[in-house]
């Protein structure tokens, strides 16, 4: 794990760009997450006024980096494109979703420390999408990872209360998913065996079956309800 404090010098390693401000200079900063890095700002001033970095600056963008850490501030010197998903702008679903997961990995993921696992969940949650893979299935399984990564990703198969295997559906609840038995007197959103079914398909496939699958499930509904109960995992991190 590389800390926050980079030695001064230089560095290059691939990545994405997360998330672009711009500065009252006509320059840029940039949150980049990098492999062996984690997510981290960098400058990229401009020349001239005009942007150096062309289309390299821009989310979504991933590509090889070389950065030079000053005293002050990393600064991006260069960078070499090596996917820009422009494919996702032909479905406004897919584009969007791909726009929601690297807000919520700039909010949320720790930065200043390598997290190689997550960066390549991101990576495939990208190929997903521009495979076919329905929206609403890429960002339930990516949100479900970017929990499992942060230690808080509910279990899908085990009751949060005693531990037992959750067998015919379950109560959704801040705590955790409860069974049967857990659930009585508790406040949450019922969650049906089929719900189950599909939400532990979406988080728990390889890549490369998940694409297929999610192409071909119908489940928006159930996506949609479990974003939302997600959703609230991350707000109680703050």
């Amino acid at each position: 794990m590389i800390s926050d404090d980079l030695s001064q010098g230089y560095y290059k390693e691939s990545g994405t760009v997360l998330l672009r401000k711009e500065d009252s200079k006509g320059g840029r900063s940039l949150l980049l997450f990098l492999r062996g890095f984690g997510p981290r700002w960098a400058s990229a001033p401009s020349s001239g006024g005009k942007n150096r970095f062309g289309g390299a600056a821009e989310p979504m963008v991933w590509g090889c980096f070389s950065l030079y850490q000053s005293p002050a501030r990393l600064y991006l010197q260069s960078a070499d494109i090596k996917e820009d998903f422009l494919a996702l702008r032909s479905s406004p679903a897919a584009l969007s979703c791909a726009a929601r997961l690297y807000r919520l990995t700039a909010n949320e993921a720790p930065s200043g420390c390598s997290n190689d696992g997550l960066l390549r969940a991101l990576w495939n949650a990208m190929l997903e999408l521009r495979g076919g893979a329905k929206p609403a299935a890429v960002e339930f399984r990516y949100m479900w990872r970017l929990l499992a990564v942060m230690g808080t990703a509910p279990s899908l198969s085990i009751c949060a209360g005693c531990g037992g295997e959750l067998a015919v559906g379950a109560l959704f609840t801040g705590e955790g998913l409860l069974c049967e038995n857990c659930a009585r007197g508790a406040k949450g959103t019922p969650v049906s065996e089929r719900e189950l079914s599909v939400l532990r398909a979406a988080a728990g496939l390889p890549h490369d079956k998940f694409v297929e699958w999610a192409a071909k499930c119908d489940a928006k509904e159930i996506y949609a309800a479990n974003i939302k109960k997600l959703s609230s995992y991350f707000r109680n991190l703050r």
